[in-house]
């Protein structure tokens, strides 16, 4: 399996410790800015959010269970803290730039210079009713 970074993001929160918890994503801006060999990936970027696929590069790999409640294993949480420290976070797009390649996203709780491995646009999903036909 080979997965390289696409960019870097770029946040307030020195450590994964200093962000926010689980279920609160705050007000906290941040950054991805993305290599030169794939700035041409956000032609065309018109999304309102976006969910950057992260790699928690500082993240303890060898944890198992987690310190707070050592009855429950590192699947059940979002802690980075686990074998392969692949995370996501779903942010507020406030900004695109793209020949400088460049994503201004509200709602970060990235580490600092931590390593952005995709960007996946979301999109409002309108359900289908089949009585509108």
């Amino acid at each position: 399996m080979e997965c390289d970074p696409i960019g870097t993001v770029y946040t307030p929160y020195e450590t994964t410790s200093d962000a926010p918890r689980q279920g609160f994503h705050g007000d906290a801006e941040g950054v991805v800015d993305l290599d030169p060999a794939y700035r041409e990936g956000l032609a065309g970027f018109d999304a309102d959010r976006v969910v950057v696929v992260w790699w928690a590069d500082r993240a303890d790999r060898s944890v198992l269970t987690l310190d707070r409640d050592p009855a429950r294993g590192v699947f059940t949480s979002r802690s980075p803290a686990r074998p392969n420290p692949v995370c996501l976070t779903e942010c507020a797009v406030r900004g695109v730039d793209p020949a400088a390649g460049r994503l201004v996203l509200g709602g970060v709780d990235m580490a600092d210079g931590s390593p952005v491995i995709d960007l996946k646009a979301t999109v409002d999903v309108q359900c289908w009713d089949a009585d509108s036909t």
